[in-house]
């Protein structure tokens, strides 16, 4: 695989400090740089305004508008199927880029029902260990509560949950580029956690840079 061209995307001056980032993660309202200096945080109603051409990445936040993205479904192929990569965090219940599964909540009565076990190898994951996902301060749960229905026959299954290892996150290609689908809280928030887990915001965007 080539090195990574990780030179910056701008977005557009509209009265805010420039931002500058080969991975924009795309949130609700809050704009600016992030503490990984590879990414900034953008509000995704800007979305179309801004030139993906220099982007290697997006992270869509999970409390996103999914109506809005549907509306931009076409924008979010096109970045995949030329190359780009895109992390979808929470849980997918509209159409917004072809191959995405669909969330399902799960039936559950204690914590055997939640604890995830890895699938597949896939470098976001690479050092996590299960133990420390299924249970974040003595609560089970926090990784997802749910499992994915309908996801492509070429996807690769990297985590699993609950007794029966239903799919939980999963990678898939599209065209040139990848998606990856996590179907619980943004994976960006365990960085701080004091266990393997706080690997996978680092490791999500070093996945993502490598366009």
């Amino acid at each position: 695989m080539p090195e990574a061209d990780c030179s910056p995307a701008t977005l557009p001056p509209d009265g805010h400090a420039p931002v500058t980032a080969p991975v924009l993660h795309v949130t609700m309202g809050t704009e600016g740089p992030s503490d990984d200096p590879r990414m900034a945080r953008v509000d995704i109603y800007r979305l179309p305004e801004i030139d993906l051409s220099a982007v290697r990445g997006l992270v869509l936040g999970g409390g996103v508008d999914q109506i809005f993205l549907a509306r931009n479904k076409d924008l979010l192929t096109d970045f995949v199927t030329s190359g780009g990569r895109i992390a979808v965090m929470g849980h997918a219940l509209t159409d917004f880029l072809p191959g995405l599964g669909v969330w399902r909540k799960l039936d559950y009565t204690g914590p055997k029902d939640l604890a995830i076990t890895l699938g597949e190898p896939h470098p976001v994951w690479a050092g996590v260990e299960p133990v420390d996902l299924s249970t974040r301060k003595g609560v089970t749960g926090f990784y997802g509560r749910g499992y994915i229905d309908k996801i492509p026959d070429d996807a690769l299954v990297t985590t699993r949950i609950g007794r029966h290892a239903l799919p939980f996150d999963y990678v898939y290609p599209l065209g040139k580029g990848q998606v990856l689908a996590h179907g619980g809280n943004d994976l960006l928030g365990w960085k701080n956690d004091p266990n393997s887990s706080a690997r996978l915001a680092v490791q999500l965007v070093d996945w993502l840079v490598q366009r």
